[in-house]
């Protein structure tokens, strides 16, 4: 197959919310929609039909043949400083594999749909995946008052872009695919450390996120005693500690990624603090018991200092498993393409993973050069893209006929 217009296009895609080398383009925001505009454009360009359905997610159709789509995408959205290919490789991938298809004079037997999808990220609004789960049906109206750091709710921004947020639920359209397919760097070190050029992702981890509110006293820094304290900071520390051995035990990972702290000032102790966690693990009979012992974690962590916790899960959901006869296809068609490969977990949450328990499901990854994402030294080698398109084109070929 012919060389592919990804790079090119990542290298268009990463101006819109270009902050030096850095790529900040939140969900909702002005620099979303300027390149969800941009990509309607291409998408366009390449012949597909382009509309923003009821959640915000862009669908680019190629609407030929009969019966179920088979869906490539990703995400176009990002954290506050990140890289150019996080997400954006699966969209724009999934636009060069329909047109290397095109070219090749290909006529899929079903449609094909490329879907660059809403929030991913759940950066600005602590609610990750809002588009695909609103894509299989889930009922996403709680997501819709949720706010950001100025106050802004998701609601606000859908009736900024011209949507109706009462109407979130057309967006509802999985009984219409039949198969989904996401390209993504693997946000990891391994294949890069092992010299291979493919990963073929045989499941996706289950991922509990929850925000906990520990609340003590304010006191004096200077003159109350250390004993008897009761300083939400402290039991802060104590959890985190904790749900890190929680973590190491189980093969998992907890992460604490904001900390808010009042008063907040040098002279007094802390009477409140709030952080968010992420705690992620590969074990379905782990993750079933998972909600309970982070309450459990940080409740005991709180009492040697006389505090009160209180944790909310924001989101919980579940590890799946790839399609095994989609798993066994792109293994073909790495292997066609003479790519050094290994199937592997993925320990990163992505779209594919709220598809998963409704249609077959198939995900690849290609290396990121030093395992680093979610930063504006996030790098995939050109080569290792276009590797990427020409296996993710072969799969789609064999899926649509």
């Amino acid at each position: 197959m012919s060389e592919s217009s990804v790079n090119r296009d990542l290298a268009r895609l990463a101006g819109f919310g270009a902050r030096g080398d850095a790529v900040r383009r939140l969900a909702w925001s002005d620099a979303n929609r300027e390149a969800l505009d941009w990509l309607a454009s291409r998408f366009e360009e390449a012949g597909l039909e382009a509309n923003l359905d009821a959640a915000g997610n862009l669908v680019g159709r190629w609407e030929t043949g009969s019966g179920d789509a088979v869906v490539v995408g990703s995400h176009v959205d990002s954290g506050p400083e990140a890289g150019r290919y996080d997400g954006t490789l699966g969209v724009l991938g999934g636009l060069a594999a329909v047109e290397l298809l095109k070219a090749k004079g290909v006529e899929p037997r079903r449609p094909v749909w490329v879907v660059a999808f809403m929030d991913e990220e759940g950066v600005r609004f602590g609610a990750s995946m809002l588009g695909s789960r609103a894509l299989v049906g889930q009922d996403v109206g709680e997501y819709l008052g949720r706010r950001d750091a100025d106050g802004v709710s998701v609601a606000d921004e859908m009736r900024r872009w011209g949507l109706d947020p009462a109407r979130i639920g057309e967006a509802r359209a999985i009984d219409r695919v039949g198969a989904y397919l996401e390209l993504h760097i693997e946000q990891g070190p391994v294949l890069d450390r092992a010299g291979e050029e493919i990963g073929i992702v045989t499941g996706i981890v289950g991922m509990v996120q929850a925000r906990v509110r520990i609340r003590g006293e304010a006191n004096h820094a200077g003159t109350t005693p250390m004993e008897g304290r009761r300083d939400a900071l402290v039991g802060m520390a104590r959890a985190a500690l904790a749900l890190r051995e929680e973590a190491l035990a189980r093969g998992g990972t907890a992460t604490i990624g904001s900390v808010a702290v009042e008063p907040g000032a040098f002279t007094v102790i802390p009477a409140s603090c709030e952080f968010s966690l992420d705690f992620r693990i590969g074990s379905r009979e782990e993750f079933d018991g998972l909600p309970e012992l982070i309450e459990a974690t940080v409740r005991r962590a709180c009492e040697p200092e006389g505090l009160e916790a209180e944790v909310e899960l924001t989101d919980a959901d579940p590890p799946v498993e790839m399609d095994a006869a989609i798993v066994a296809e792109l293994d073909r068609a790495a292997a066609a393409e003479g790519a050094a490969r290994r199937r592997m977990p993925s320990g990163a949450g992505h779209d594919a993973m709220l598809i998963a328990p409704h249609v077959q499901t198939g995900m690849l990854f290609v290396p990121s050069r030093d395992g680093v994402s979610h930063s504006p030294q996030e790098f995939t080698e050109p080569e290792h893209c276009e590797l990427g398109v020409r296996v993710l084109a072969r799969a789609l070929e064999t899926l649509v006929g």
